[in-house]
């Protein structure tokens, strides 16, 4: 990179880490999405941990996405077939710690090395309707969390020029971004407020948590244990919870529930 191009490359970043200083997430995207715009990109997208299986979404519980130009019924059908559980670009990203130029045609030679399954060629499939391919950005960071930025375009010759004319600027853009993504979110992942969760899935998380059984819960709130499970597991599949402890202890870190 010249002298120059490295003042000007600079000069971008810094004026994006200012713009996004101090922004909640949901505002700090719709800088990303316009700065990508910008650059030329048609859209870009983040995850904040690649073993997040939810879109972001921001207090009202709205996508952060759509916020970024994403259609809404895009989104929903997207969450609604669990295509964060099957894209491979996550994958991708834990496997290499540069930039990497990606199409959404499941034979592309990105993926060779993948051996995708059909639930990652249908997500693959799936982006295509809205762009060609982009280039990911992985953002390592401390603790083994990794999280993405990526920069789409729905035609694939603009992908190729649009790589490699931006590639150090994105890198540096990206990184900015994960590090105010972690500045302002206090877990992995989008947050979950008390919006989100039913009254009566914080009623039995708030139980699970003073250490009920789900029998007694079902006893507390007049229901069956059943009932008691299906509320459990609903909050969990909320926060993104792998069982019933970490669902609890990530409704107690962000305040949702208490206890005494």
């Amino acid at each position: 990179m010249s002298l120059t191009g490295g003042l000007v490359m600079n000069g971008i970043a810094e004026q994006f880490r200012q713009r996004i200083d101090g922004q909640p997430l949901d505002r700090a995207s719709e800088i990303l999405a316009q700065v990508a715009s910008d650059m030329g990109w048609d859209l870009a997208a983040f995850m904040g941990d690649t073993t997040q299986r939810r879109l972001p979404r921001d207090q009202a519980g709205d996508y952060i996405a759509r916020r970024m130009g994403w259609p809404a019924e895009y989104l929903a059908e997207w969450s609604r077939r669990n295509m964060a559980g099957h894209c491979p670009v996550g994958r991708r990203c834990g496997r290499v710690a540069w930039p990497f130029r990606w199409e959404s045609v499941p034979t592309a030679r990105c993926w060779r090395d993948l051996r995708l399954v059909d639930d990652q060629r249908e997500a693959l499939a799936f982006y295509r309707e809205c762009a060609e391919g982009a280039v990911t950005v992985p953002v390592h960071r401390p603790g083994g969390k990794t999280g993405y930025v990526s920069w789409f375009s729905r035609s694939r010759r603009r992908l190729r020029s649009l790589s490699e004319e931006c590639h150090d600027s994105i890198h540096l853009l990206s990184h900015l971004f994960m590090h105010h993504f972690d500045q302002v979110n206090d877990w992995t992942g989008s947050p979950v407020s008390a919006r989100e969760l039913t009254r009566r899935e914080l009623e039995c998380l708030t139980w699970a948590a003073r250490g009920k059984t789900e029998e007694e819960i079902g006893l507390i709130i007049g229901r069956s244990p059943a009932t008691a499970r299906f509320h459990l597991r609903n909050a969990m599949a909320k926060l993104d919870a792998s069982n019933r402890t970490h669902a609890v202890a990530r409704a107690c870190s962000r305040g949702l529930v208490v206890v005494d």
